[in-house]
């Protein structure tokens, strides 16, 4: 399952509900300060929750390094009357389905100066609409043992209205800090295509939505969740002439990738031969640099060790070449050696890059989403990539679909979403007034078209 639409209602400067529509190249423009790092903070807290990954009773966290939001008060939108909650969700089109499947978090502030947490989830599309209520365990005194079926909801009513079913239900507070699909395959414990003999007809219906909802999701055990996203900060990663080999976890500044190298090239020949190769290859494209290489200051795995680059003539220390090419190194790495089909959030990764590297940086991200089905939504300053991304789309090497464009402006209340499309000639769809003053007069001038 792919996200097609991200969801923010209430949100700082995103007054009332906006969509965002995400392709598997997303670019997000727009001057400072108009929510480009907002949206992607708040990606990041949606997909980490609906992977399912996070530690039983944590709530979602919006200050997961690169982001700090800050608390309830900090990320929901400032008015009068004050909002008491905000929503985040995502709008998804199965394969094969005609019907949109929307799934939509609304989150509350537990205590003053708390960080948000989940009120409620809504689930709505194969014609049903289901909505699931926290109720806190204190309140109605069960214990944190999985419950069966009629102990884990409590119906609150069921409503047919337009040909939609729509279901109410309270959810017990052992599985309301999970995503319901999660909580359905912890809780229920059954197949989608069993039937529980003791169900009252409403809650077979109940069950029957939920199964239908989340087949179209293409959710449940055998088919896993939303993958947890990989989240670049705008890189400040700091070149050492020298490295002593200490662990080091990963982090979105890259301060662990020389670590990275160094194992590999010492532990996974072939494997350190292949990453190598992709990274030279992308360093002579872009005009970067022409080879890699780990030194090695004695003959056991604890020895320190450096990382020297070949740009032209002898190899140097990674510390004397281009601060771009060390910025870079960490997005590269990071790359080449994910699994398919992986989410990546990234901030400016044009960064120190001159506009031929930065270009060849977009053309990378193309050839990713097609040959490895990587997803990409790259906050951005950089002209030169969403032009190679329109250079690709005309060249047929990644489809029109594939790539979206998002351009925030400035409004007297707030941000204005202006979803831009791409047709097969790269010609921009839905592009604001404000996007072409911004962005494309000064090119325009340049070529003549427009007198200075």
């Amino acid at each position: 399952m792919d996200i097609q639409k991200l969801i923010i209602e209430d949100v700082r400067f995103f007054a009332g509900r906006q969509e965002f529509n995400i392709s598997p190249l997303t670019f997000l423009v727009g001057e400072n300060s108009t929510g480009k790092s907002t949206v992607l903070g708040c990606l990041d807290a949606l997909l980490r929750f609906v992977s399912g990954t996070l530690p039983h009773g944590a709530d979602l966290d919006f200050n997961v390094r690169p982001y700090q939001m800050g608390v309830f008060t900090d990320v929901v939108r400032r008015s009068r009357p004050r909002k008491k909650s905000f929503k985040l969700g995502f709008e998804s089109r199965p394969e094969n389905k005609n019907d949109n499947v929307e799934y939509v978090l609304t989150l509350a502030e537990e205590a003053k100066g708390s960080e948000p947490v989940v009120w409620e989830q809504r689930m709505s599309g194969c014609n049903s609409e289901i909505t699931f209520l926290v109720e806190k365990q204190e309140e109605v005194g069960q214990s944190r043992q999985r419950p069966g079926f009629r102990r884990f909801f409590e119906m609150l009513n069921v409503t047919e209205e337009l040909d939609i079913k729509q279901f109410r239900v309270r959810m017990s507070e052992p599985f309301s800090d999970m995503p319901v699909f999660a909580a359905l395959d912890a809780g229920i414990s059954l197949s989608w295509g069993e039937e529980q003999e003791d169900l009252s007809p409403e809650e077979k219906e109940l069950q029957s939505s939920m199964r239908n909802i989340s087949r179209a999701l293409n959710l449940g055990r055998r088919h896993g969740y939303l993958k947890e996203p990989y989240s670049f900060a705008p890189i400040m990663y700091r070149p050492r002439r020298t490295y002593d080999p200490l662990k080091a976890d990963a982090d979105p500044e890259g301060s662990d990738v020389p670590m990275v190298l160094m194992n590999m090239s010492r532990t996974d020949e072939r494997g350190w031969e292949a990453l190598r190769e992709k990274l030279t290859e992308f360093g002579k494209s872009s005009g970067l640099f022409t080879d890699i290489h780990v030194r090695r200051l004695g003959s056991s795995l604890g020895d320190p060790f450096q990382l020297q680059i070949k740009v032209n003539g002898p190899r140097a220390n990674e510390i004397d070449v281009g601060y771009g090419v060390n910025q870079l190194l960490p997005i590269l790495v990071r790359l080449f050696n994910a699994d398919p089909r992986m989410e990546f959030l990234m901030q400016q990764p044009e960064v120190h890059l001159h506009p031929r590297g930065q270009a060849e940086l977009s053309s990378l991200f193309s050839a990713l989403v097609k040959q490895r089905q990587h997803r990409f939504v790259i906050e951005t300053h950089s002209d030169a990539m969403i032009n190679r991304a329109r250079i690709e789309i005309m060249n047929k090497r990644i489809a029109p679909e594939d790539v979206s464009l998002i351009y925030l402006e400035p409004a007297a209340n707030g941000v204005n979403v202006h979803n831009v499309r791409f047709d097969d000639q790269a010609n921009m769809l839905g592009a604001p007034d404000g996007y072409r003053d911004f962005f494309l007069n000064e090119s325009d001038k340049l070529l003549g078209f427009v007198r200075g």
